[in-house]
């Protein structure tokens, strides 16, 4: 089973800064996809989207989020305790690095 977060930031995230995030771990990133040595695929991060509606946040995640806001999907793609940990750190540096803040399920 998959697991989402969602990044929402006051700035539009850099997703060029991907490799960056996750070097020196023995992963590789394609695009916005983070591989682990095997080549197996450990987490996607999809293109973020500007939320402008008044209350869309609030609606969508059940959380108050002043907008506009980026939003951004940060997925480990496989139940792998990897995948999970990688997932939740990019999404955790994406939001330090653009003055934001992570969502998950769980900080509902």
């Amino acid at each position: 089973m998959s697991r989402e977060l969602v990044v929402l930031t006051r700035e539009r995230p850099d997703l060029a800064v991907l490799p960056d995030l996750v070097g020196g771990r023995g992963l590789s990133v394609g695009g916005a996809y983070v591989f682990d040595a095997g080549d197996r695929l450990l987490v996607r991060v999809r293109e973020p989207i500007l939320v402008m509606v008044p209350g869309e946040v609030e609606r969508l995640l059940d959380t108050d989020v002043e907008a506009p806001v980026w939003w951004t999907d940060v997925r480990a793609a496989a139940d792998l305790a990897e995948a999970r940990m990688v997932a939740r750190h990019c999404a955790e540096q994406l939001a330090s690095r653009h003055d934001g803040t992570v969502w998950s399920e769980s900080s509902s």
